[in-house]
């Protein structure tokens, strides 16, 4: 990669006061400073493009040996999962004896860090998060986690694999990215979209101080605590990763950070909730909701807004705008407000409206395209392709500024 100026160079290859540069510019939770920091010192490795799965066995097996306490275990049918954009995913069958029961062969998956990810998230943060979640909404079940990559190489956690469907069949003509546009028939919008506003009002209506959420920074109620920890997430992402400085993008940082609404009582926010990132059985049902490593404490409009992102949300039959794919906005969150006794309030969508194009900004055209450029992930072909919706998200970020502030 050609640096052409010394924040390149630093970006790049970056030098231990820069690191402390940025850890000082942008204050984020302390897990989240956590693999932030990895992922610049990481930098000064050599490039691995791609996980040699075949390598993966012998380790998977002698940590799951220690794990289990069980020498006459068999990991078998170990293969790579395709789609999921930031994490390298695995199955295989494991033979072994539960606590609980007779020997039996189980199916599971693995989700393992790539050598950097369009988005650099914590293994043992979203393991706290799944098992807080399991038996109060549809989650895959976690078993093991390796949160540092000292057994497997790269950070990791094995969890159930669950069976079901989470992209329908598409149009003959339909190109589209999971969960980006996605078209769902209306026996299947009927069918799917109460349990999907059902599913988010259980999550912000959890308990979390009841959970053991300890890698989770606690925000200040009644004040802009959580929200100025999350724009520093991204505002840091964009600075450490970022090929070239947009306008675009320091005018929606300063007016993000000028205009944070105060968070009541802070909430569980997925941070991912969209189609795309739920399952569903052949009987209709959902059974489970995916992705949870963009989680943290704050406003239930965070989830709201992307949610009801048009560039998540397809159209019905007519070319009405759907949310998600599934119903008009208004409906979604009509039905939110009634399922979760929340009120929704507009002008505090608009902020996480333009909050979330900058996210989507920063993950297209700015770390998708490091990423790739740097051969540092597996999906060369998709951080490309994503990296266009990057001018879609500043385009939209800016229409949206502009009418902020008119």
């Amino acid at each position: 990669m050609s640096n052409y100026t010394p924040t390149l160079a630093e970006r790049t290859q970056p030098s231990e006061q820069w690191i402390e540069q940025m850890r000082a510019n942008y204050p984020v939770e302390s897990a989240i400073d956590e693999v932030f920091t990895r992922k610049l010192h990481n930098r000064l490795k050599p490039v691995e493009h791609t996980m040699d799965f075949s390598t993966l066995q012998a380790p998977l097996l002698h940590f799951l040996q220690g794990e289990t306490g069980q020498d006459n275990i068999l990991v078998e049918n170990l293969q790579r999962l395709s789609g999921g954009a930031s994490k390298e995913q695995f199955t295989f069958d494991l033979t072994w004896q539960p606590q609980s029961g007779q020997r039996e062969t189980t199916h599971l998956m693995i989700r393992m860090d790539p050598t950097e990810s369009i988005v650099e998230t914590h293994r043992l943060r979203e393991c706290q998060v799944l098992r807080a979640m399991w038996g109060e909404v549809p989650v895959p079940e976690v078993l093991w986690i390796d949160p540092l990559g000292e057994k497997l190489g790269h950070p990791a956690l094995i969890a159930s694999f669950l069976e079901g469907t989470v992209q329908p069949e598409q149009p003959a003509n339909s190109e589209k990215m999971s969960g980006v546009g996605m078209y769902f028939k209306p026996e299947l919008r009927a069918a799917l979209s109460q349990q999907f506003v059902d599913i988010l009002a259980k999550i912000h209506a959890i308990d979390w101080r009841k959970k053991d959420l300890s890698t989770f920074d606690i925000p200040q109620a009644n004040s802009t605590q959580a929200n100025e920890w999350a724009i520093g997430l991204w505002e840091r992402a964009w600075n450490e990763d970022t090929l070239s400085a947009h306008p675009i993008m320091e005018r929606a940082a300063l007016w993000l950070k000028e205009n944070m609404p105060v968070v009541g009582e802070p909430v569980i926010v997925h941070g991912d909730y969209r189609t795309g990132n739920f399952m569903y059985t052949d009987e209709l049902e959902i059974n489970a909701i995916f992705d949870w490593e963009l989680a943290y404490y704050g406003d239930y409009h965070d989830d709201l807004s992307w949610a009801t992102l048009g560039l998540f949300g397809g159209n019905d039959e007519d070319g009405q705008p759907l949310a998600s794919s599934l119903m008009p906005q208004a409906d979604f969150l009509a039905r939110y407000e009634r399922a979760s006794g929340n009120k929704v309030n507009m002008e505090t969508l608009a902020y996480y409206h333009i909050f979330s194009y900058y996210k989507i900004a920063v993950i297209a055209a700015a770390t998708s395209v490091r990423v790739a450029y740097s051969r540092r992930t597996h999906l060369d072909a998709m951080m490309n392709f994503a990296s266009g919706l990057g001018s879609v998200a500043i385009s939209e970020l800016n229409r949206l500024l502009d009418k902020a502030t008119s």
